[in-house]
């Protein structure tokens, strides 16, 4: 486990333009990844669910409830542009007030082949959703 998420960081970067290589990593708790620019209450995520498995990638939503549901609302008036380049992302309200933005990918085992395929889901929703999500947190800045 420890080396296929050691693994996916370097799965990612590759597939980013120059500009969204910089991306910082923190590992959750179980089999999780998270990927961020600097605001960990937004990050891109890669979880593995050994239950269902399955394997999610996407962009959650953990700061408070203000920042969630602004964070919601912002997605939910772009869906039409997200799914122009994530077909399969899903947007819900989640876990304790949280907001989720992505898919799954069938993976009953952490192997080579998830780490390819992940990394390109991965890859593709960063460079799908960051502009977007830059776009959202500088408008809550300014």
């Amino acid at each position: 486990m420890r080396e296929f998420f050691e693994a996916l960081p370097l799965a990612v970067a590759p597939r980013l333009p120059v500009e969204l290589r910089g991306f910082e990593t923190r590992r959750g708790p179980g089999r999780l990844l998270k990927f961020d620019y600097g605001r960990p209450e937004a990050h891109f995520e890669a979880w593995h669910h050994t239950g269902i498995g399955r394997f999610e990638v996407g962009l959650h939503f953990e700061g408070g409830a203000a920042f969630n549901s602004a964070a919601f609302d912002h997605f939910r008036a772009r869906m039409l542009e997200v799914k122009a380049g994530l077909p399969r992302a899903e947007l819900e309200p989640w876990d304790r007030g949280w907001v989720r933005l992505y898919e799954t990918l069938p993976a009953p085992y952490l192997d080579h082949e998830l780490v390819a395929l992940a990394g390109g889901r991965l890859a593709a929703f960063i460079t799908t959703l960051q502009p977007m999500l830059s776009e959202f947190l500088d408008g809550r800045e300014g």
